[in-house]
């Protein structure tokens, strides 16, 4: 299911939440890092540095102020994004401090803003990203994903 979602379009990277329950969280970073890696597609974790960094993930995707602490986690190999939401400051900051991506939510102006002014790339889910954000949701219908992906272009 997965690797047909990748092989959908031009997709850079892999973003999992990570479920509450341990031992599935491990098997399931287990088995999609596996299938995303093979495809050539970065794998990264939604706010768990530790277990990015246990697992053999590419990295983690991290909210405002949590970059320090993941990056110390991950090591200076691994991505680190951060999400700032629609906050130019804290995207700057997180920027300053060397994360490799900054997040925004779907706000065409922010992203604008963003190209334009700085160098960091950006991740969101409007054309005028660095990167297009796409959520296929839950990952768990195979075609939902295969579309959204396409959609993207």
């Amino acid at each position: 299911m997965l690797a047909a979602a990748l092989g959908a379009g031009d997709v850079a990277c892999v973003e999992m939440a990570v479920p509450a329950d341990p031992a599935a969280a491990k098997a399931a970073v287990d088995r999609l890092r596996g299938i995303a890696q093979e495809q050539g597609v970065a794998f990264l974790l939604r706010d768990d540095a530790a277990l990015a960094a246990r697992s053999g993930c590419d990295g983690v995707v991290v909210g405002p102020g949590g970059y320090a602490a993941a990056r110390k986690a991950v090591g200076n190999q691994a991505i680190v994004g951060v999400l700032a939401g629609t906050s130019r400051h804290e995207a700057m900051e997180a920027g300053e401090a060397g994360a490799d991506f900054i997040g925004f939510d779907a706000d065409a102006e922010i992203v604008s803003w963003w190209t334009e002014m700085m160098e960091v790339p950006c991740v969101a889910a409007v054309p005028e990203a660095d990167f297009r954000r796409v959520t296929a949701e839950g990952w768990t219908d195979p075609e939902a994903a295969e579309a959204a992906i396409r959609s993207v272009g």
